[in-house]
């Protein structure tokens, strides 16, 4: 083990004096970036801003009627999904071709987002400027917002610690991007052979992120769950986010039918995530992501307890690691997505937006319907496909069940028991007090007795329940996955029968015990999160974990963030890239 015992008294000692060094260290960063920004893309910014006080002046862009007035939507340009998007994936991809589309506007008041920095007017701007990655950036995570808000519970809100959530398109070098209560959605730029890669140019990262914070919105018990099953099922929220708000644009879906003959449960620009940033990655790494992007959603990953699975392993293969894990769930998402196109039919525009939806809004129900328990991924699948009961007879009850037997997520037993279980019952949401939503029709779907965490502001989030938990280094408060399952299933087993579900401790424990391995907790933070948090992105470390004192003396674990991308450390002294 790299790091030696810290005890309690040892960890009370951080000092007044870390944060204002970590917070001037955080200030002369981002400026001495945002300089160089500024600095690279001049010329382009001088030449493109006279192009576009020009189209605006003769009206050149389209117009389109808002309350029987016309306005004029300007239009910008942007990925589709990945700067490498590719019908076919090659070992040295090129960019794609940008497509123009409207400017984005994100019309939910609980749900906005504020990008830090000047806005550049919207355009036709070159990629590779600094305005093309604001309204590639802009456009994604207005989509992504649009989408997921039309299913999540009214009055659903961001818990994050200042509103409207904040946007850091440059927070810094890393071949990365992060979610945080703290600091919202922060990408990265790193220079990989030559090429400057930035990870919030990527639609894809972007609707990652966008993912773990609507997650977060909508189900905060969750954010510091320790739980491997609970924190891998927040990343694959995430590849799905990217999945389904990918297939919002029209231009994306006739491509992916095209490429796919319809079958999309294949590789594919829909199945590959995060080409770019794959890339970026493997030149550094080869084993450290899929050979063709991030992470496939085109996978035979079968499910096998996290207790089993070794800490780390190449991207060929699964491991406890929740990145790696989240896998097994996404694999069966897209397997089920292929299979309710196939239940509609034919493989249209049309058909593949609507189960798009459909899935999305399934996916709400599901997080809102299941507890957290130690074996969450299969609470999760049964909610989704007792929620299809109610929201579409049954309609793809065949589809959600087959992916999910085909990746173990839920054993033949369990999918058998779900026919005599209870069904959801819709219910009226009620007016949200202090503001003037009115929800519309029954948007809820109750068994009784969830969390109305979606309502609450970041300072009064709902937690789970805290049990302690003795470790090589100290004694640590944890948040257990202790909540009463809802559903008699389980996941499969390689062997015979089904798997055996471990208690919350034991879940917590393999839980912590692998952050240890991988030295993902900074045992040594200042005295606040905010704090622990701007320090270890500045000694540029893969932390994602720090401890925090209580008043009664007692050490808790607790998130700092979630990271897009966590298998590899750090630099190492000759410049090389460490394994976890």
């Amino acid at each position: 083990m790299a790091k030696k015992s810290t005890r309690p008294d040892q960890v009370l000692k951080a000092t007044q004096e870390q944060l204002p060094v970590a917070n001037e260290l955080a200030v002369s960063t981002d400026a001495l970036t945002q300089v160089a920004s500024q600095l690279r893309d001049a010329a382009a910014q001088m030449t493109l801003g006279l192009q576009t006080l020009q189209q605006a002046l003769e009206g050149m862009a389209p117009k389109v009627t808002v309350g029987g007035a016309a306005t004029v939507a300007a239009q910008i340009n942007t990925w589709e999904d990945d700067p490498f998007s590719q019908a076919e994936a090659t070992q040295d991809p090129i960019d794609a071709t940008p497509i123009q589309v409207a400017m984005p506007v994100n019309n939910n008041p609980l749900l906005q987002t504020q990008i830090n920095g000047p806005s550049p007017i919207p355009s036709i701007y070159a990629p590779g400027t600094t305005e093309f990655r604001y309204w590639t950036a802009a456009e994604a995570v207005a989509r992504g917002v649009n989408f997921w808000a039309q299913w999540l519970p009214a009055g659903t809100r961001w818990t994050v610690m200042q509103a409207p959530m904040r946007v850091n398109l440059v927070a810094g070098t890393d071949l990365n991007a992060r979610y945080s209560r703290q600091f919202g959605l922060r990408f990265y730029q790193d220079t990989v052979k030559g090429r400057q890669v930035f990870s919030g140019e990527s639609p894809d990262v972007c609707c990652h992120e966008l993912g773990h914070a609507i997650l977060d919105a909508f189900r905060p018990e969750l954010y510091d769950a320790a739980s491997t099953e609970a924190a891998a099922f927040h990343e694959s929220f995430g590849d799905m986010s990217a999945i389904l708000n990918a297939l919002q644009l029209d231009s994306l879906c006739e491509k992916v039918i095209r490429e796919t003959g319809g079958r999309l449960n294949v590789n594919s620009r829909l199945s590959r995530l995060a080409e770019q940033l794959g890339w970026a990655i493997r030149q550094r790494s080869p084993t450290g992501a899929d050979q063709d992007c991030l992470r496939n959603a085109a996978n035979r990953f079968f499910y096998q307890s996290p207790d089993t699975l070794p800490t780390t392993a190449p991207a060929s293969q699964l491991s406890s690691e929740v990145h790696s894990f989240s896998r097994v769930f996404t694999g069966a998402f897209l397997d089920a997505l292929a299979r309710m196109l196939d239940v509609v039919g034919p493989a249209t525009t049309n058909n593949l937006r609507m189960v798009s939806g459909h899935l999305g809004r399934l996916l709400v129900d599901a997080v809102h319907l299941a507890p957290i328990t130690a074996a969450y991924y299969s609470q999760v699948a049964a909610s989704m496909v007792q929620a299809d009961q109610q929201r579409f007879g049954g309609r793809y009850h065949a589809s959600l069940t087959s992916g999910f037997v085909e990746h173990g997520i839920l054993a033949p037993s369990a999918v058998a028991a779900l026919r005599n279980a209870q069904v959801p019952r819709p219910v009226q949401q009620q007016a949200i007090a202090g503001t003037d939503i009115t929800p519309r029709g029954p948007t809820l779907l109750t068994l009784g007795g969830e969390s109305d965490g979606y309502l609450r502001a970041a300072h009064e989030a709902p937690q789970l329940p805290i049990r302690s938990l003795q470790t090589d280094y100290l004694t640590l408060e944890v948040h257990v996955p202790s909540e009463t399952p809802r559903y008699s299933v389980a996941s499969a087993s390689l062997g015979i029968g089904p798997a055996l579900e471990p208690t919350a401790e034991q879940a917590a424990r393999g839980f912590v015990e692998d952050l240890i391995r991988r030295d993902r907790i900074d045992f040594e933070p200042a005295q606040s999160v905010v704090a622990a948090e701007l320090i270890t992105s500045q000694a540029r470390v893969k932390k994602t974990h720090t401890v925090a004192v209580t008043e009664d003396n007692k050490v808790r674990l607790k998130r700092m963030h979630f990271n897009c991308w966590c298998n590899l450390c750090s630099l190492g002294d000759k410049g090389s890239m460490k394994a976890c």
